[in-house]
């Protein structure tokens, strides 16, 4: 089964009953929920998924219940690593509350963004390199600036490390039922890097933390001469809880309706296991037909493989 990302839905705040039904055209057998539906009607997912026999795979953090606004700059999760207690408390509550709605809807996995070194979040040398990188569709743009912003990153993400191992400890351990994975992320500055996330598992050690790999993202650090994209599966393939499935439509540009050659999709799939939550997660810019192709070329790809929808 490859679920369906409300990623693709294009804003925010649509009634539930419009975001499956938007979905219809999709097919889908099971979808993720995420930002785009917060706050999240519980009832109204139950009844519009059990109306059409769609599972609920799994809920990416923040989406819950709860009606407060969320920050446009972080409607992902990160404050869960901020130096500010006070922020970072919120973000606990966020993921708690997440965690709290994926139970509801027998959900099997929660999607964690780890946070990121905020001083180096705003870096005007960076923002301005990858805008004409992306545009010029050349990472080298971007890589010959990557070296001394490593070395700084290395320098002030250790401060970091605590509140996110402690944001981890105060909300895993209390639901066992589901699987959380910290997910692997597209900018420098984001948490974790490749051996950050072995150290990240060592500290918190929650049984139910694991790896949540976003193809697009270990792509584009492929791309950039930071990680090879197959690396993070081959050391976290028994750690592996999903797999955000997208194309690229240039070597910086992600989150692209899957087809043949946009992605290694097939390596990706020797990776996955059973137990492994599949999700296609494209932005709105694509459109039905491209998805429901992709959809369909997945469900290909992953039966040929030794992937999930066997």
């Amino acid at each position: 089964m490859i679920a369906i990302s409300t990623a693709w839905i294009p804003e925010d705040g649509w009634p539930i009953e419009k975001v499956f039904t938007a979905l219809d055209v999709l097919e889908p057998e099971a979808i993720e929920l995420n930002y785009r539906v917060h706050p999240l009607d519980i009832e109204g997912v139950r009844r519009q998924a059990e109306r059409r026999g769609i599972v609920i795979t799994s809920l990416h953090n923040i989406c819950s219940a709860n009606p407060d606004t969320l920050r446009h700059d972080d409607r992902y999760g990160d404050m869960i690593a901020s130096l500010d207690e006070n922020t970072r408390r919120l973000g606990v509550r966020y993921l708690r509350e997440t965690a709290e709605a994926a139970r509801a809807l027998g959900a099997r996995a929660v999607v964690i963004h780890s946070g990121s070194v905020e001083a180096l979040k705003q870096s005007p040398t960076y923002s301005h390199s990858m805008r004409r990188a992306t545009q010029a569709n050349d990472p080298s743009i971007v890589a010959v600036h990557l070296p001394d912003l490593i070395r700084e990153r290395a320098r002030l993400a250790p401060q970091h490390f605590n509140q996110l191992i402690s944001s981890l400890r105060e909300v895993c351990p209390d639901f066992p039922d589901l699987r959380f994975g910290l997910e692997i992320r597209y900018h420098f500055y984001s948490l974790p890097d490749f051996d950050e996330l072995d150290m990240i598992f060592r500290e918190a050690d929650c049984a139910n933390l694991g790896y949540w790999h976003d193809c697009g993202h270990a792509q584009v650090q492929e791309n950039l001469g930071i990680r090879r994209h197959e690396d993070w599966l081959k050391r976290y393939q028994n750690r592996l809880v999903g797999v955000h499935l997208h194309g690229m439509e240039n070597l910086l540009l992600d989150h692209q309706a899957p087809r043949e050659g946009n992605m290694d999709f097939a390596m990706i799939s020797r990776y996955v296991r059973a137990d492994t939550v599949l999700v296609i997660e494209a932005s709105p810019s694509n459109s039905a037909a491209a998805m429901l192709a992709g959809k369909r070329y997945l469900e290909t790809v992953f039966r040929n493989g030794t992937g999930a929808t066997k």
